[in-house]
């Protein structure tokens, strides 16, 4: 069996021979033969593809079980030595989240109650801010579920008070010739102003058996991140992307409602490589130069497999630490919030996304629940996360819409 790095080494000679078919064949139409070749070679990618994901899964599995038994052993070297402070609060947060405040010594909850003064609109029912090391983790997992925050200019903020932020649009504005001794014209700017705060989020209450938490030989820590990375990574991503910017509680603004300009499709039901074309070209090429489309996976699938009046690809594979994956030449990022195709849905996204913010608070607070299930034997843990969304130029990005039905 191939080892991971020569499976690796092995997708990307293959993706650089279909840029190379790509590249040779140039402007002129595809033949058959070289259509099958493609698809042929495409076909072995995505079997590559699905090996590679496998391998990393078993080695980050590996990874987890390694860098636990070394933080055991540091331990024990350490001999009970001054820890980092850190350390100390990853422990304390641990024995909080396996046994709760009563049963921790002395030490531990006073590194609890420093955590909780840490944190902002916590209270004394039971919320802590989590350590730094645990927090990183969740934001770290969320990016497999929040696309736009991947290539968003996120902002991270000790507090979640109201920030004030201009907004404008430039591309109609420019410069002037003027002659000697003339006055030059004004050209004011007119700027918006929006606000931008920090709508809470919750995971919903995560319960896990007493049983669990007390076995010494399972992660809480690993089984409580993935469980709030997925559910709070799903969340801020469909709120980020279908926000409306009201209701109750206020939901953040996001890309389809602060998006207004549209390219409109020609059907109700399929994406065209001409469709994609007129939105990139809807977008003023000033803002073309840091661009990606965004749109989900089922909309990729579709795409990789459509080709160009000349019967070319317009999807082209990346190869690992030399070029990214491409749609007609554009980079993309993948987002399940996005819309599939189907009548006046938003199917997809193009522009400069550094001109939508997503501001985070810095601090997450979970809160463990004994009484509610204690009748079950079960143990119920709620993380809040707060967050908000602005796009401050709205030429930055465009939207593809189907067609009305």
């Amino acid at each position: 069996m191939l080892k991971l790095h020569e499976l690796r080494q092995q997708r990307n000679a293959l993706a650089t021979q279909m840029r190379d078919l790509h590249t040779d064949i140039g402007d002129e139409s595809w033949s058959n033969e070289q259509r099958t070749k493609w698809d042929e070679m495409k076909c072995s990618l995505d079997k590559l593809d699905g090996q590679i994901s496998r391998e990393q899964e078993l080695r980050d599995l590996d990874q987890s079980f390694v860098e636990e038994n070394t933080d055991d052993h540091e331990e024990q070297r350490n001999g009970g030595q001054e820890q980092t402070a850190e350390k100390r609060q990853t422990q304390a947060f641990e024995q909080y989240l396996r046994h709760g405040q009563a049963e921790m010594d002395a030490e531990l909850r006073s590194v609890l109650k420093e955590m909780r003064a840490q944190g902002v609109g916590t209270d004394a029912k039971g919320g802590f801010t989590v350590p730094v090391e645990f927090q990183n983790r969740v934001i770290e997992s969320m990016k497999a579920y929040g696309g736009v925050a991947n290539i968003a200019n996120v902002i991270n903020t000790s507090h979640g008070r109201d920030m004030e932020w201009a907004t404008s649009d430039g591309t109609s504005e420019e410069g002037e010739l003027v002659g000697e001794n003339t006055e030059a014209s004004r050209g004011d700017v007119e700027y918006g102003a929006a606000s931008i705060g920090a709508k809470k989020l919750s995971s919903k209450i995560i319960l896990a058996s007493n049983e669990l938490l007390q076995d010494s030989g399972i992660n809480v820590e690993a089984h409580l991140t993935g469980r709030m990375a997925q559910r709070i990574g799903r969340g801020e991503s469909k709120y980020l992307v279908k926000g409306t910017g009201a209701g109750t509680p206020l939901q953040p603004k996001g890309l389809e409602v602060s998006v207004t300009g549209k390219h409109t499709a020609a059907t109700t039901t399929k994406v065209t490589w001409k469709e994609l074309n007129s939105l990139k070209h809807a977008v003023d090429p000033a803002y073309r130069m840091n661009s990606h489309f965004l749109f989900n996976d089922s909309t990729l699938k579709a795409l990789t497999e459509e080709v160009d009046s000349q019967n070319r690809p317009i999807w082209l594979p990346a190869v690992a630490g030399v070029v990214p994956a491409t749609i007609l030449g554009e980079r993309y990022q993948l987002d399940q919030a996005v819309d599939s195709a189907a009548a006046g849905k938003a199917v997809a996204f193009y522009g400069d996304f550094q001109k939508f913010i997503v501001r985070r608070v810095a601090a997450m607070a979970v809160r463990r629940l004994v009484e509610r299930y204690a009748e079950f034997d079960q143990t119920g843990f709620l993380a809040f996360h707060r967050f908000d969304c602005l796009l401050e130029d709205t030429a930055a990005i465009k939207k593809l819409v189907m067609k009305a039905s």
